[in-house]
């Protein structure tokens, strides 16, 4: 991969900091939570290989309630290969990022020291060095997932890299956890209107009921109870079907 101008550190070159701004801030002015956060982390995917000198390819891994992985951004489908090679072995630096949250860093020595099967396959995928960087929790002890970057070279990702790749992580657990809390409070939000839908209904079952049958309020109600007890029926569909009938005499 063409390395890309900067500072020089040895025989390493990595992307001036105003870059890494810049395609950051795009990131955070295109981000909304709205749509699916995946488009976004595959945009942030497709930076990091642009700015990383050393990353051939990227992805971003993230965790379900129930703790299952799987690969929510990717810059080519090698690399939900080379995931899921980690998930099912239960072995690589994705998940013992996640599992230590910690950033795990090997070149291809130390992998196939530390992760010699998963290495070994990786390799034929062209991939010897690895850096993954865990993301924010969303909750204190809670893992997340990990943004992960495969290289061809076999000696690893510089330090300044490393440092670099931190920025883009907080980038992607801010769009996850954004997307998180707005998909909480519009769950919340749709809980709610149907709570009050259900209210609005009964409110005028309750109000027939008491104009038929000269009743106060608390007695219309445990009428449209009793009828939800009896017939084994939701009480909200109760009150829809006795409104519907009466809708059905009046026409």
């Amino acid at each position: 991969m063409d390395a890309v101008p900067g500072a020089a550190t040895g025989d390493r070159w990595f992307p001036p900091l105003d870059a890494a701004a810049q395609a950051l801030q795009d990131f955070y002015l295109a981000l909304n939570p709205a749509e699916h956060v995946e488009t976004y982390l595959n945009r942030l995917c497709e930076h990091v290989v642009e700015l990383v000198a050393d990353a051939d390819m990227a992805g971003v891994t993230v965790l379900d309630q129930e703790g299952s992985a799987s690969t929510a951004a990717l810059t080519s489908q090698a690399v939900a290969v080379i995931d899921e090679l980690q998930y099912r072995s239960g072995a690589g630096p994705c998940l013992e990022a996640m599992e230590s949250a910690e950033i795990v860093v090997a070149d291809q020595n130390a992998a196939v020291e530390r992760w010699p099967g998963f290495a070994s396959e990786a390799r034929t995928y062209g991939v010897a060095s690895f850096l993954s960087i865990p993301l924010p929790q969303l909750e204190p002890g809670v893992r997340t997932g990990a943004v992960n970057l495969y290289g061809c070279r076999p000696d690893g990702f510089a330090r300044s890299e490393v440092a670099l790749m931190n920025l883009f992580t907080t980038a992607a657990g801010y769009a996850v956890s954004s997307t998180e809390r707005y998909r909480g409070a519009h769950k919340l939000v749709l809980e709610l209107e149907r709570a009050l839908d259900s209210r609005a209904v009964i409110d005028q079952a309750k109000g027939v009921l008491m104009a038929v049958h000269g009743v106060d309020a608390a007695a219309a109600f445990e009428m449209l109870v009793e009828k939800s007890q009896r017939s084994n029926t939701k009480l909200r569909v109760v009150a829809e079907e006795l409104l519907a009938s009466v809708r059905s005499a009046d026409t």
